[in-house]
């Protein structure tokens, strides 16, 4: 996932409304979190819900297979696999929750709890990135710009041969970075790639990342994507701007608007749209009278109007049409979740959204179904 709201993109989702039930349902996992109206956590795995605690969090993040919060005591827990644990005895500096991690920090002290296991990263560390799968950090006590990734910790870059990186960037489950050599490198499932170095320090490379796919360009001429292991030609002309989500670079050059999608190139429009917006691997965009969806491959015009009020994440879009009523479009299909029952609120995380109206609260749409 783009990290562009760190799991998706919520453009004006919700008044000032204070709601006493907030569910979320993360990807393809079944793990909901929940405050109810007597201020119980809860906890919905699969199908059993559990009481995580009697007094409500004093933040939570729900990831694909776990849930961390900062409990009323001032203690980071997790949930995971129907067991609670405590990460620490203390409100950390800061915690993210991705797909498969937990990632805190303490006081500059980096650790992650993967499957169950708490690893300590950097004691020293001078910045860091998390992915869905991985951690890019830039430990100063050892000297070196490290990877940590399926378990296990790699050394990239040690500063004692090649000094200090000029930059990283990192997604879900690829990294890309600039050696103090100028050598443009790529991290992705576990290997190194040296896709090119800068002829000389006129030369500036400008970089994306999303998941298996980097997207780069040099002095904004061309544009080229790593993706799968493979590099990639998309445009050999002036770029003016692109955008990089999960397998998929959208781009506007001198020949109009295009997308790079799962290793093929579409073109899309002759002239660069009014607007447009890659979340995920979905891309979204606007011409004047045409609201385009463009998802796995496929070009649909949803409305004439540019919704002003959206939410994509993993494939699913949310938006509010003109009459003020929610709608979803999942799997090629669009579905009307409310009409002129005046909506109060809407939600989208994974493929599940959750929305309130006057009338009916609390409702839930997933993949097709409302419960």
């Amino acid at each position: 996932m783009k990290l562009l709201t760190k799991r998706g993109i919520f453009v004006k989702l919700f008044s000032t409304l204070i709601i006493s039930f907030l569910a979320i349902q993360v990807k393809s996992q079944n793990v909901i979190a929940y405050t109810d109206n007597r201020g119980y956590f809860n906890i919905f795995d699969n199908g059993v819900t559990t009481v995580a605690d009697y007094q409500a969090p004093q933040s939570f993040q729900i990831g694909g297979n776990c849930v961390a919060f900062v409990d009323f005591n001032n203690s980071l827990k997790v949930y995971y696999k129907g067991e609670i644990s405590t990460l620490y005895d203390g409100i950390p500096t800061k915690y993210q929750v991705t797909h498969n991690l937990v990632v805190f920090n303490v006081g500059g002290i980096i650790k992650v709890f993967d499957k169950g296991n708490i690893t300590t990263l950097s004691g020293y560390a001078a910045s860091y990135q998390v992915g869905d799968s991985l951690v890019a950090f830039i430990d100063m006590g050892k000297g070196a710009f490290q990877v940590y990734y399926n378990g296990k910790i790699q050394t990239m870059e040690d500063f004692h041969v090649t000094q200090n990186i000029l930059g990283y960037n990192t997604s879900n489950n690829t990294m890309a970075y600039l050696t103090y050599l100028s050598e443009f490198k790529v991290f992705w499932q576990g290997n190194s790639y040296n896709i090119f170095k800068l002829a000389n320090a006129s030369y500036k490379v400008d970089y994306q990342t999303g998941s298996n796919i980097v997207s780069f360009t040099t002095n904004g001429f061309g544009l080229n994507a790593f993706y799968k292991g493979n590099t990639y030609p998309l445009s050999n002309k002036q770029i003016t701007d692109y955008q990089t989500g999960d397998d998929m670079v959208a781009y506007n050059d001198a020949g109009g608007f295009h997308a790079f999608y799962a290793g093929k190139n579409y073109d899309l429009n002759g002239f660069a749209p009014d607007f447009y917006l890659v979340a995920d691997s979905m891309l979204i965009y606007y011409t004047p009278g045409f609201f385009y969806c463009f998802n796995k491959g496929k070009k649909e015009v949803l409305e004439n109007f540019m919704p002003t009020e959206y939410a994509i994440d993993n494939n699913t879009l949310t938006y509010v049409d003109l009459q003020g009523g929610l709608k979803a479009y999942y799997n090629d299909d669009t579905y009307q979740l409310s009409t002129f029952d005046k909506l109060i609120g809407f939600k989208l995380v994974g493929n599940a959204v959750w929305y309130s109206t006057a009338t009916v609260y609390n409702q839930i749409f997933l993949k097709g179904k409302t419960y």
